[in-house]
């Protein structure tokens, strides 16, 4: 198929559809995934739950033979307890009983122990009294076994991971079939009714894959609540049943529920252990002799109840007394609202990806000279390829500072960001040099073959060695790929319309940035890390091949058609009314542009996902809350830019900066106000950024001085996100509280904003002189 059928005919057409399939078809499945991925993970907790409820009924008893003095080699009667307790749940695949050197002593069914490989620890959730490790065949629930002095061994139950994914396939199967169903609709609407869509594309098509990604999410929201609802039915049946034996054991002494003390805390123990339990009651004879509740629900509420009649009796005459044990609806509520900042991040990221396509696979119209000449709608393409440069930088970001951090605690996150800030910098040096020369398109594609290759090689290593050089080649790649398109723009455009179309391309590299991050995270919460990088090298080949096939090179430019040559077509206009003066634009980049490059750098590389990483947060969710940033920062650049405004824009820039850091050391624990703060941050890095960029594009041709500093901005942007995580890493080392780092950095942005304000206070009679 020739270049110009791909440009121009059938080919371009099959090319559009196919990739706009391919983009749907991932989205619907993304759902599906998503769906899956949250399923297996809170239908495993639910389990490791049930799991310790019922390692509590065979805990209690040991336990109660250590406190009299005794070995605890020497306790009989394990194998029956345990026995009991593997016919009654068929997933429990062992039981044993270890020391506190990790020897076997007791195991049901017999047999020797076999050694976890790669075996590793799951994060705890708050005010869990259980231990949970995981390798490739079987989970591992341990309760500690304590004496009177202290503990002496530990108590294991083995289930299979097989049990947790069979169970929720067999609930989530219907899924698959919807899934075809709506695969089958689109293919049908997209390939059938082309004459419809392709009059207002965003229209039609949004609608019908809105609808098909609703419908799917709706489902899979269903398939969680049936999964989630059976889960907490079986945890509190447990829960019950580990409650009713401790009791049972007193009437077995003879002992009636008169004679006991202490009742009240002994069901506030379970509550405060089980956050999901709604109450906990004794009652004999309708009447409530103990009653535990968390008020997690108003009277009248829907609630999983369980009942169990105790062998205790009550007073003179043996009332029978029953143990009642339930669990709010609102659990399960909870349980399911984690779910949805998923789905929408996940739309989002869908659409975007989405009108990519579209914008990218647009038909060109034929000129009569041939099919590569320039035109200037062909500038439009660089959306894409700013789109894509963007969602490379976000695919890694959510997990590769912790990944890092693994690998060399206490500064490889740290390394790794300089390293691909540093290769980022480095590589504006060569991209003005092609620039001037013209030969932007060989450029494009060196900066994505370099990238892509790094992205498939991290792919297959984890040594830290080797990821600081295929990191440091993907900085150098990116930081050519953005320079590249920038200066492409600058070359094709007049003079004119270059702030107004680089506003175009900044916001396409926020929103592939946003994107990136999204599915990076949510790849590599399910999959892992190394997907997410073959998926990257994936879209690096997508983009290497779209600027080869269909990005006209800029030296077939019609230099008829402008007023200047080709090499006086990278200079920009003269300075309009309001712009600033050299030494404003200095002063704005060293005293507000400098901290807000520090800070996006330290917080956002480092602070934030280590801090979110060491209070247990998944990585999907550390996605979601950088992604919330990377929307804020697209609202400024969506407003039209005024250069009369600009210092206000940068005040508040400023302002928001400082205040967002400040919040975040100060209630950053609390949920909300975390994500009000990070949605702040970002709006006010957007704020600060437009008027820098915009005055950038606005220099003039004629003063060499003023070139230097446009020039400048793109490099001390990057060397300022090269030394934030080198001063952030200098007065912070996980897992400590990083609230006093941010603290800091809040105060010094406002001092340093302050200044800038006070050095470029309007002086009496300015504005008439401007004017």
């Amino acid at each position: 198929m020739s270049v110009h059928s791909l440009r121009h005919g059938r080919g371009l057409r099959r090319a559009r559809l196919g990739a706009l399939l391919l983009v749907l078809a991932a989205s619907l499945g993304g759902v599906v995934a998503l769906g899956l991925g949250e399923a297996w993970r809170g239908d495993a907790r639910l389990q490791f739950e049930r799991l310790a409820a019922q390692g509590a009924i065979l805990q209690g008893p040991v336990e109660m033979f250590l406190r009299v003095g005794m070995a605890l080699e020497q306790f009989t009667g394990f194998t029956q307890l345990a026995r009991t307790l593997r016919q009654a749940d068929p997933t429990l695949e062992a039981v044993r009983v270890l020391d506190d050197q990790g020897r076997l002593l007791f195991s049901e069914p017999p047999g020797p122990e076999v050694p976890a490989t790669a075996a590793r620890r799951v994060p705890p959730l708050p005010h869990q009294r259980f231990a949970v490790t995981e390798d490739a065949h079987s989970f591992r629930v341990s309760l500690p076994l304590s004496d009177r002095f202290g503990e002496v061994g530990r108590l294991e139950l083995v289930m299979s991971r097989e049990a947790v994914s069979q169970r929720v396939l067999r609930r989530c199967q219907p899924l698959f079939t919807l899934l075809g169903g709506c695969l089958l609709f689109l293919g049908a609407f997209v390939t059938g009714a082309q004459r419809l869509w392709m009059r207002h594309p965003r229209r039609w098509l949004g609608a019908a894959f809105t609808l098909s990604f609703l419908g799917l999410t709706l489902a899979t929201s269903l398939a969680l609540a049936d999964l989630y609802s059976d889960g907490l039915h079986q945890r509190t049946s447990s829960l019950a049943h580990s409650l009713a034996r401790r009791l049972n054991e007193a009437a077995r002494l003879g002992l009636t529920l008169s004679h006991l003390r202490g009742l009240d805390t002994l069901l506030e123990e379970y509550q405060r252990t089980n956050a999901d339990l709604g109450s906990l009651a004794l009652i004999a004879d309708e009447r409530v002799l103990v009653q535990v509740d968390a008020g997690a629900g108003s009277t009248g509420d829907e609630r999983f109840e369980y009942t169990i009649d105790l062998e205790l009796t009550e007073g003179p005459w043996n009332l029978p007394v029953r143990l009642e044990v339930d669990a709010a609806k609102g659990a399960l509520q909870a349980r399911l609202w984690r779910t949805v900042p998923g789905f929408i991040f996940l739309f989002a990221a869908s659409s975007l990806l989405g009108l990519l396509v579209l914008g990218a696979l647009s038909p060109l119209r034929r000129r009569g000279s041939g099919s590569r000449v320039f035109e200037q709608r062909t500038v439009g393409r660089l959306q894409p390829l700013a789109f894509l440069g963007g969602f490379l930088e976000g695919l890694p970001f959510a997990f590769l500072p912790f990944a890092a951090e693994a690998l060399l605690p206490g500064g490889g996150a740290a390394l790794l960001a300089v390293v691909f800030q540093g290769a980022c910098a480095l590589a504006l040096v060569p991209s003005e040099r092609y620039a001037r020369q013209g030969h932007l398109g060989r450029w494009l594609v060196v900066a994505l073959g370099v990238s892509t290759a790094a992205f498939a090689l991290m792919a297959f290593t984890s040594d830290l060695r080797a990821w600081l050089v295929l990191r440091g080649l993907c900085g150098f790649g990116l930081g050519a790929l953005a320079a590249g398109t920038r200066a492409y723009l600058l070359a094709a455009l007049p003079s004119g319309q270059a702030p107004r179309r680089m506003a175009r391309l900044t916001l396409a590299r926020g929103g592939g940035l946003l994107a990136g991050t999204v599915l990076g995270a949510l790849v590599a919460a399910h999959l892992g890390p190394s997907p997410v990088f073959l998926f990257a090298a994936l879209c690096g080949l997508g983009a290497l091949a779209y600027s080869r096939l269909w990005l006209p090179p800029v030296e077939a430019r019609d230099r008829s058609a402008g007023p200047r040559a080709f090499r006086a077509s990278l200079t920009l206009p003269p300075l309009p009314p309001g712009a600033w003066s050299p030494r404003e634009h200095r002063r704005a980049l060293l005293f507000v542009g400098l901290p807000s490059w520090l800070s996006r750098g330290g917080v956002l590389g480092i602070v934030l996902p280590l801090w979110l990483v060491g209070e247990g947060q998944d990585t999907d969710r550390i996605g979601q809350l950088l992604a919330l940033v990377a929307l804020g920062t697209l609202v400024p650049h969506a407003l039209p830019a005024r250069l009369d405004g600009s210092r206000r824009l940068l005040q508040g820039g400023v302002l928001g900066t400082g205040l967002s850091l400040l919040a975040l050391a100060a209630f950053g624990s609390l949920e909300p106000v975390r994500a009000l703060a990070l949605c702040l941050l970002g709006m006010s890095l957007g704020l600060v950024h437009v008027p820098l960029d915009h005055h950038v594009e606005s220099q003039p041709a004629e003063s060499t001085r003023r070139r230097s500093w446009a020039s400048i901005t793109p490099l001390l942007g990057a060397l300022g996100q090269c030394v934030g995580p080198l001063l952030v890493s200098s007065f912070w080392r996980p897992p400590e509280d990083p609230l006093p780092v941010l603290g800091g950095l809040g105060v010094g942005v406002l001092l340093l904003g302050a200044a800038h304000s006070w050095m470029t206070r309007a002086s009496p009679g300015r504005e008439v002189r401007r004017a």
